[in-house]
């Protein structure tokens, strides 16, 4: 299930199944206990430095979630769980206070972020928070004594130099990623439907992706189409043969770069089937990188009912 998925889905029973398993923090899950609205000369700043750190350290790593008003222990094997409910009273007041300082309490500002309430009586109860990962990183805690932070394993830590230069040219970077779609259903010999497939790079990073590389792997019976992307043998990398643990590998020299935002259609496959067969079960395999690019793994699936579509 992805993040922005379990987020919507967190409701009251998921915060007791959380205690009553003793969810276990990780590396995208946070709980947190506020002082609001009980606020004194010693502890006011301690929610604002909370909010202020918590937004940083998620949107400088892979995003993330905290639930407010679960308290968090640590256990005899050193992990930090969930012990036990502190509902946040005057919900509503704390939620204001989380809408208004979000734009506060990090430099960029960082956008996508969703607070909700869940009420379980006269506005008492928990908030969650979803922080998404920032294509904007570094982002600097206002609040936490303009540090920078990350996520590492259930905890935050403070930026070392280092970290803050690996986020700038990450920024800087080229980011691709693969996509394969169902171009055509057509029938061959009377008794048999081919279906083709294109796979296609697309970049999503603000730099050209100079030397793309891209290696695929088909499930059984997907087989390179000979005429290739263009019907004359083309194909929108040049076919190589240099990676042995993948059967189909493609590279783009300083001739086919592939700038921000465009995608380009690499190859195309297909499969024949027994008209009376059900339709195929794609799934693909695959790396794909490029100059001062991160390598990066993946698997598509294109299910049955994906097919049938293009009938």
């Amino acid at each position: 299930m992805k993040l922005k998925q379990y987020f919507d889905i967190i409701d009251i029973n998921e915060i007791n199944r959380c205690i009553a398993e003793k969810q276990e923090e990780h590396l995208t899950l946070e709980f947190k206990t506020v002082n609001h609205p009980d606020y004194n000369n010693e502890n006011k700043g301690f929610d604002k430095k909370n909010i202020s750190k918590i937004i940083s350290g998620f949107a400088n790593s892979t995003g993330g979630i905290v639930i407010w008003g679960i308290e968090a222990k640590t256990n005899t094997e050193g992990q930090d769980v969930a012990k036990a409910k502190r509902p946040i009273k005057e919900l509503t007041k704390f939620l204001n206070l989380l809408n208004r300082l979000e734009g506060q309490a990090v430099t960029p500002t960082v956008t996508g972020i969703e607070h909700k309430k869940i009420v379980i009586s006269d506005d008492t109860g928990f908030i969650k928070s979803f922080i998404p990962q920032s294509d904007s990183a570094p982002h600097m805690a206002n609040f936490s004594e303009k540090h920078y932070y990350k996520r590492s394993g259930d905890s935050f830590y403070q930026c070392e130099h280092y970290d803050i230069i690996d986020m700038i040219s990450r920024k800087r970077s080229p980011r691709l990623k693969v996509s394969v779609r169902v171009i055509q259903k057509e029938m061959r010999h009377q008794s048999i439907y081919r279906w083709q497939v294109v796979v296609s790079v697309i970049n999503e990073g603000t730099n050209i992706a100079k030397y793309p590389y891209l290696a695929l792997n088909f499930s059984l019976g997907f087989v390179k189409d000979g005429f290739g992307i263009d019907g004359n043998k083309g194909t929108g990398l040049a076919y190589v043969r240099n990676n042995l643990n993948y059967q189909h590998n493609y590279s783009g020299g300083i001739d086919r770069p592939i700038f921000p935002s465009a995608m380009v259609d690499v190859d195309k496959f297909y499969i024949e089937c027994p008209i009376d067969s059900n339709p195929p079960h794609l799934i693909l395999d695959y790396i794909v990188t490029a100059e001062d690019c991160e390598s990066s793994k993946g698997k598509l699936e294109i299910n049955a009912d994906e097919f049938q579509k293009h009938s």
